[in-house]
């Protein structure tokens, strides 16, 4: 195996030499390797460690050795040349208050509270038909857990509590809140002095982390979405494999396309088992509305009443139909 790149990263616990391990990246007739091993004689010994990628995918392969790299960092290694995550040592960088504020936040657990303003989500997004993400984020509601302000002006000091979100939900929230004592003063700028370097490298490499796994984990699904879709598998075989909703699984096939990735056998595949009456009236839609915006074509398509079919497969197809029709516009621009 050709070494690529190799860095190593000592850790220190005391006097005497540190704890040296080092990270690399290597190709071997076309397929890479990433990982981790102690310190050896030799490059050639690299592989002897935890292995964190082997396979053909560049955009895995970069994904899980900074996973990887995270890792180890965490485990309170530190690169002798940095620069795998960020350009420039992240922990060296002056912080804003709300990043120390939501550092803080995370190293005290406050289970019960956070659980009662997590009810509180779960019946508000009931109510309102909506996603819980976009009502309150979980490290929202573990901040308000934490610091628990008990006016608007204390609620506006909590990162991701803008004026609208303060406007709409704040009385109920402030309401739960003012229940419960609290052991924090406002204003948060205190919290500055209660951070120390240390406990913030911790945190920011916990986030990159957390922000890689993602990322891998995005990945790999994507790579299973498109050789799934080289086997020839229909929207229903890939719903069911995928274990994802037919909104889900349109708007991944969307990105796809966007991403430059040919969907369209499949999308044409689907389509054709649609009433030449449906496909006209895509075609009519998307030449009068153009196909940025989903709703005003659904309007236009299906009609805005109700519908004996369910309106998100009809949305799903619509999204096919739009794929198809960029597709096509871009064939005959080009």
């Amino acid at each position: 195996m050709k070494i690529v790149f190799l860095n190593r990263l000592e850790r220190w616990s005391g006097a005497g030499e540190p704890e040296r391990c080092q990270v690399y990246i290597g190709e071997d007739q076309g397929v890479w390797t990433a990982g981790c091993s102690p310190e050896p004689a030799t490059p050639d010994d690299a592989v002897s460690g935890d292995i964190w990628y082997e396979g053909l995918s560049w955009e895995e392969l970069l994904a899980s050795f900074r996973h990887g790299v995270a890792t180890v960092m965490r485990r309170g290694f530190r690169p002798v040349i940095d620069g795998m995550l960020e350009d420039l040592p992240f922990w060296e960088r002056r912080p804003s208050l709300q990043t120390l504020i939501r550092c803080y936040a995370e190293s005290r657990p406050e289970p019960e509270a956070t659980e009662e303003l997590k009810a509180w989500r779960r019946a508000k997004a009931a109510e309102e038909k909506r996603s819980a993400y976009f009502i309150a984020t979980n490290r929202e509601l573990h901040m308000l857990a934490v610091y628990v302000p008990h006016t608007p002006e204390e609620l506006l000091q909590i990162p991701g509590f803008g004026k609208w979100k303060a406007e709409k939900y704040g009385n109920e929230l402030l309401e739960i809140l003012r229940k419960r004592g609290r052991e924090h003063r406002f204003p948060l700028e205190w919290v500055a002095e209660r951070v120390d370097p240390d406990m913030l490298a911790d945190w920011l490499i916990a986030q990159r982390e957390q922000k890689y796994s993602r990322i891998r984990e995005a990945i790999a699904a994507k790579h299973r979405l498109l050789a799934l879709i080289r086997e020839g598998k229909t929207l229903k075989e890939l719903e069911s494999q995928l274990q994802c909703s037919p909104r889900e699984l349109a708007e991944r096939l969307e990105k796809l396309d966007e991403e430059g990735y040919d969907v369209l056998p499949l999308v044409e595949r689907e389509l054709s088992s649609l009433s030449e009456e449906e496909l006209r009236r895509f075609e009519e839609a998307f030449a009068e509305l153009g196909d940025r915006y989903l709703k005003p074509l659904y309007e236009r398509i299906y009609g805005s009443g109700e519908s004996a079919e369910d309106p998100v497969i009809q949305y799903s197809r619509l999204r096919l139909a739009r794929i198809r029709f960029r597709r096509r516009q871009a064939a005959g621009a080009s």
